[in-house]
């Protein structure tokens, strides 16, 4: 099978991006690939037609009207002028996914615009930085709730996949019938670099890297975007936990100044160890105990499968897509109000109370994670692509039959 992905970035670092680099890796072992993105890390290209397209960070509004340019340029170039012909064209990005005939979406933009817009997820706007940022993701936030609306406001001939049933409920709820064709396969695991193996292996040394005990409960969070996934409440849950042997190591991108402060003003800014965005993340996974993540809103949470594979037990939202996969209290614990601090707390202590319990709920977790391996989700996108495919054949059929008389 001949297959188009368009990505703006694809690599094994976080998020969407590790998403569309697994799936490559899986179904580059049986097809043609052919990538049309910006950039492409941890993903060999040699079996890979790669194709660079023009694009900027930053800002996000003008980086997704180059983007939008360019890549629509490059697969009308492609199918056009060097006829190159593609069975399934799976666009991850609604901005030049004019020619795709599979789209996928990671994020519910005119959700997410509305929990904005009613002051549920805080933007802050501190500084002149700061006040640049939230007015540039203001505009690109708009830009996309637009392009979104394209896709999922109306019925269209092409699939369109989304991560998590949530987020399907949240497309049905802004634009009612139009997407409930909408088809759901949600994110898949490393399970072999995801593993609760990788313990053994660098527990002590990232723990001794950043001034941890080995004796120390070590609570994980992960992601950037930190107002919208929560990391105020983690870090006054902590605030509500005595002693000084219960530590938060957050792993990540964000406003380190204001949330540095925020701790300080909670009194536990010794207990706090903040670290930039790694690639290899799952090293910190291993150094951890508990995963916390009490987003306010969260497609899926990618993060939470990686923790739940690496054998971590998970303090999530019940809201967070992947909490359609898990057991509460069986191989999680979820939050009803991620935004109420004492409850955070609570389950924190049951965790902290018991290393039995910590590792009986790790190993549950790690037993549901092996049901979404990337093979799996792999096979069930294959599904999707045979699908039209058997369409395309159907239609051709129909054409060549002779008119009736």
């Amino acid at each position: 099978m001949r297959i188009a992905f368009i990505a703006p970035y694809i690599s094994n670092r976080a998020g969407p991006a590790r998403v569309v680099a697994s799936l490559i890796d899986r179904l580059c072992q049986d097809h043609q690939i052919t990538i049309l993105a910006h950039s492409v890390e941890g993903i060999w290209l040699d079996k890979i037609r790669f194709h660079k397209v023009p694009t900027i960070a930053s800002p996000r509004l003008l980086g997704n009207a180059i983007w939008l340019i360019s890549s629509t340029i490059t697969i009308a170039f492609l199918s056009l002028v060097t006829r190159r012909r593609f069975d399934i064209i799976h666009s991850h990005t609604y901005v030049g996914a004019s020619f795709a005939n599979v789209i996928t979406s990671h994020f519910c933009e005119i959700e997410c615009h509305r929990l904005e817009n009613n002051g549920t997820i805080r933007i802050r706007h501190a500084g002149i930085l700061q006040s640049f940022r939230a007015f540039d993701d203001k505009l690109y936030r708009r830009s996309m709730v637009f392009a979104e609306k394209a896709v999922f406001g109306r019925k269209a001939a092409r699939v369109r996949i989304v991560v998590s049933q949530r987020m399907k409920e949240d497309f049905i709820n802004h634009y009612g019938d139009a997407a409930r064709d909408v088809a759901v396969i949600p994110n898949g695991v490393d399970l072999e670099v995801f593993t609760p193996v990788n313990r053994q292996v660098y527990r002590h040394s990232v723990r001794q890297e950043h001034g941890i005990s080995d004796n120390d409960v070590l609570l994980l969070f992960v992601g950037g975007d930190w107002e919208r996934k929560g990391l105020r409440f983690a870090i006054e849950a902590l605030s509500l936990l005595p002693g000084s042997d219960v530590r938060l190591l957050v792993v990540g991108r964000g406003d380190k100044s204001f949330y540095s402060q925020l701790a300080e003003s909670k009194r536990v800014e010794n207990r706090i160890t903040f670290v930039s965005g790694k690639a290899n993340i799952r090293e910190y996974y291993a150094a951890s105990d508990i995963f916390l993540f009490p987003t306010l809103y969260e497609p899926f949470g990618l993060v939470i499968l990686e923790a739940m594979a690496s054998g971590l037990p998970v303090i999530t939202s019940r809201i967070a897509g992947a909490a359609e996969l898990m057991n509460d209290g069986h191989d999680c614990l979820l939050l009803d109000d991620p935004t109420d601090a004492p409850s955070i707390a609570e389950k924190i202590s049951l965790l902290i109370s018991s290393a039995d319990v910590r590792d009986g709920m790790g190993r549950l977790a790690r037993t549901t994670a092996e049901g979404f391996g990337w093979d799996k989700i792999a096979e069930r996108t294959l599904q999707v692509y045979d699908r039209i495919l058997e369409r395309k054949e159907g239609l051709l059929d129909n054409a060549k039959r002779p008119a009736d008389r």
